[in-house]
């Protein structure tokens, strides 16, 4: 039966709604699980509390006794609390498992079984007597009383040293909230010793329970004036959470305070060496970001990896933090994906360096147009004078019936036309060289330069020119149409600077890039060597007495071979009579579609 309520019974009762207010205290910051380990320590000291208040108040030796083995629901589990809570707030996550958790608890298990079965075996109390005067009972512990007791405080001493060992990893702001939770933890403690050992002022009265009301006060204490389970505020929490960048707060110990969920993700971090860890053993597979967090000033770094088989650029930014009377506090690192920024600069420099070839292109054939109007403005405008009055004499012979000066002047103009079309047509070929692209594929050479042959036949015909092939021919890739044009120009080239008259030799070899050089040699006075490497970039003529033209010729070829990514250059040393050999060099093919033989 249960009596009135004694003095024991309210003042147990207090403590367990005082237990119970703690754990609405802590339920805002369930979400760390330290506090869920601490909630349920209260959870078991408010069933103590409440046990032992009925025990007060029970009147009869039965009733006491089944009060005090309920107690144990509770007594036998806030040891366990305790020390997941303590190695939890410590970091001492791969110690807070499943597996440990299991372990840890086949002891109070066990214990409970013996408490409730005591009469049959008196492990944990040999005797149980009721101190009437007191209305308290009186016990004798067994052996199993001791084994428990001793187990438990083996995890409060582990806890109390989880507590203490964390110490030297926190800041200064950090050890006041340690220090708080290490006096919390010894007011049970003290308590329970002066009840097992008799040392209470009031014997029979277990003040340990009441003590837990202390450490709810001074838990309390620490939640609202150091923020306890709060490192940083909720909004702030939320902010790293959502930031893009990565984020890395160490203290001035080198321990990571935080990691944000984009920093992890960035360098492929395990959860568990981001918190509470030294950055060197967190990062031990980026000695680059070791060597930057080991830096005494702010630096930046450029960094790259490769994620999901793709590469990353990243920028990152180091920061001495100092506190307020300027003492070193800590380092933030903050990382920014620039990968998209990068990928943009790349991009606009090669838009940059194609628009820049352009440019450079457009004022060479600006140059050369306007260098070649200059050079070719006075003959086109005579032959268009000699053009216009010659049509008037023509018209003023047809009048007169005189043929024979119709028939004359009708051959000027004539020639003066086909001088006329000529300068155009250069004029079009090397605009069209500079500006259009085309796709290169084998051709057979050996065709192209037939066709170009008969192109020139009246020339060489003019000039009596005597041309040889050396070798078999090899093929290369090229365009037809230009090949063709370079082949022209080349040989007329060699016919009317060459010698008197003209022996020419072709021929062709494969050199080591699997390129094939393709030549022209001729018999003339050769080129003076500090005049060859003007030749092919202007219309110039170094002997205009020896042929008529426009000096575009080269110039044109130039123009083709680069187009085609290969090369154009002479050889002559400018001796008379040994002349000059042009050549131009294409990729070479193997293509068995394309017979390689003369």
């Amino acid at each position: 039966m249960i009596d009135f309520l004694p003095t024991g019974s309210i003042i147990q009762l207090v403590t367990a709604f005082a237990a119970i207010g703690t754990s609405l205290l802590l339920w805002n910051f369930r979400k760390t699980i330290e506090v869920r380990f601490l909630i349920l320590l209260e959870v078991f000291v408010f069933i103590w509390a409440c046990s032992y208040a009925l025990e007060f108040s029970a009147v009869t030796l039965e009733d006491k006794v089944f009060f005090s083995q309920l107690s144990y629901l509770g007594i036998a589990f806030i040891p366990v609390c305790y020390f997941f809570f303590t190695t939890s707030f410590s970091q001492k996550f791969n110690l807070v498992s499943k597996q440990s958790i299991i372990i840890t608890l086949v002891i109070p298990i066990v214990t409970l079984l013996l408490v409730f079965t005591n009469n049959k075996h008196h492990l944990v109390w040999k005797e149980i007597a009721l101190d009437s005067n007191n209305n308290m009972l009186l016990y004798e512990h067994g052996i199993w009383f001791w084994c428990f007791y001793i187990y438990t405080f083996i995890l409060i001493a582990f806890g109390i040293y989880n507590l203490a060992s964390s110490i030297s990893t926190f800041t200064s702001y950090y050890r006041k909230q340690l220090r708080l939770l290490i006096i919390a933890s010894l007011i049970p403690i003290a308590a329970n010793l002066m009840y097992v050992f008799n040392l209470n002022p009031f014997p029979g009265f277990d003040w340990t329970t009441v003590s837990f009301v202390l450490t709810g006060l001074v838990i309390a204490l620490g939640i609202f004036r150091y923020k306890i389970f709060e490192l940083i505020p909720l909004a702030q929490e939320k902010l790293l959470d959502t930031m893009p960048d990565g984020v890395l707060m160490i203290n001035a110990n080198g321990i990571i305070e935080e990691a944000n969920p984009a920093l992890v993700k960035t360098f492929e971090l395990s959860k568990k060496l981001t918190k509470h860890t030294k950055y060197n053993l967190a990062f031990k597979n980026y000695p680059a970001i070791i060597e930057l967090l080991d830096s005494k000033e702010d630096k930046v770094l450029s960094f790259e990896s490769k994620r999901n088989n793709q590469l990353h650029f990243y920028h990152i930014r180091m920061s001495i933090i100092y506190n307020q009377i300027g003492s070193f506090n800590g380092k933030l690192m903050v990382v920014s994906d620039v990968t998209s920024i990068r990928s943009a600069e790349k991009t606009l420099k090669q838009k940059n360096r194609q628009l820049k070839e352009q440019i450079k292109k457009n004022e060479k054939l600006i140059d050369d147009l306007d260098a070649y109007a200059h050079t070719l403005a006075h003959d086109l405008k005579n032959s268009l004078g000699l053009i216009y009055s010659s049509s008037d004499i023509i018209i003023e012979s047809i009048d007169e019936q005189d043929m024979d000066t119709a028939t004359e002047f009708s051959k000027i103009v004539k020639e003066s036309a086909t001088k006329t079309i000529n300068v155009t047509n250069e004029l079009l070929k090397m605009a069209t060289a500079g500006h259009v692209d085309v796709e290169t594929a084998p051709v057979e050479m050996q065709k192209i330069y037939e066709t170009a042959l008969e192109q020139i036949q009246e020339t060489i015909t003019e000039y009596n020119a005597k041309i040889s092939v050396q070798g078999n021919w090899i093929n290369a890739r090229a365009y037809a149409p230009w090949t063709e044009e370079i082949w022209t120009n080349l040989l007329s080239n060699a016919m009317k600077y060459g010698g008197t008259p003209p022996h020419i030799q072709i021929g062709c070899e494969l050199n080591r890039n699997n390129q094939v050089k393709y030549w022209i040699k001729d018999n003339g006075d050769g080129i003076p060597q500090n005049q060859q490497q003007n030749i092919f970039n202007k219309h110039t003529r170094l002997q205009p007495e020896k042929a008529l033209g426009y000096g575009l010729g080269l110039s044109i070829v130039k123009r083709i071979v680069e187009k085609l990514n290969g090369t154009v250059g002479v050889e002559s040393f400018g001796e008379k009579g040994a002349g000059a050999l042009f050549y131009f060099i294409l990729p070479a093919v193997k293509d068995k579609s394309l017979d390689n033989t003369h």
